[in-house]
């Protein structure tokens, strides 16, 4: 392809598609450098960032809360997110906009998300549970009780509807 020709439909220079992941995942990676500014035991700085968070963004994300390195992504910029600082989330982890995973108010501890775990937009996770790996949350639902590994909840309350089988190869074949 000579220089200076546009790139085929569909397809975007190194450059463009890291600037699309960084742009469409902003307040998480501020949330990261927040919380690397908490463990280094820096004050007051991490709280002014997590404000920033809550204003620029419209979503709470503590700096002390437990997310996961690896593919972490908040969609519509993380909007309407609020999560407790107690919560505890997996790696490779959707998060649409609109969700809450916090306690409920007799319960201390904070959910616990696997990875590999979608969940919709508006979904609202609640008090000790865990959601296991692989699982879905269904947009809108209010789950209370635990979701186990491969499975898909959906509903207020939350119900399991759908459990995957999860096998050690994948085949190719799509459920």
């Amino acid at each position: 392809m000579p220089l200076g020709s546009p790139l085929p439909e569909g397809r975007h220079s190194t450059s463009a598609r890291i600037t699309m992941i960084i742009k469409s995942n902003l307040p998480y990676y501020i949330y990261r450098a927040a919380n690397t500014l908490y463990r280094w035991r820096i004050p007051v700085l991490p709280y002014l960032i997590q404000q920033f968070l809550r204003f620029g963004f419209c979503c709470f994300i503590p700096y002390k809360t437990q997310i996961g390195r690896k593919n972490i992504h908040f969609g519509h910029n993380g909007l309407g997110v609020v999560l407790d600082y107690r919560c505890v989330i997996g790696e490779n982890v959707r998060i649409d906009q609109e969700v809450t995973i916090g306690i409920r108010w007799d319960e201390k501890t904070a959910p616990i998300i696997g990875n590999n775990v979608r969940i919709g937009a508006g979904a609202k996770v609640l008090g000790s549970i865990r959601v296991g790996n692989n699982a879905r949350i269904g947009a809108n639902a209010v789950v209370l009780t635990d979701v186990p590994d491969g499975a898909t909840a959906v509903g207020v309350p939350a119900r399991i509807i759908h459990k995957r089988e999860l096998s050690l190869v994948d085949d190719g074949e799509r459920e």
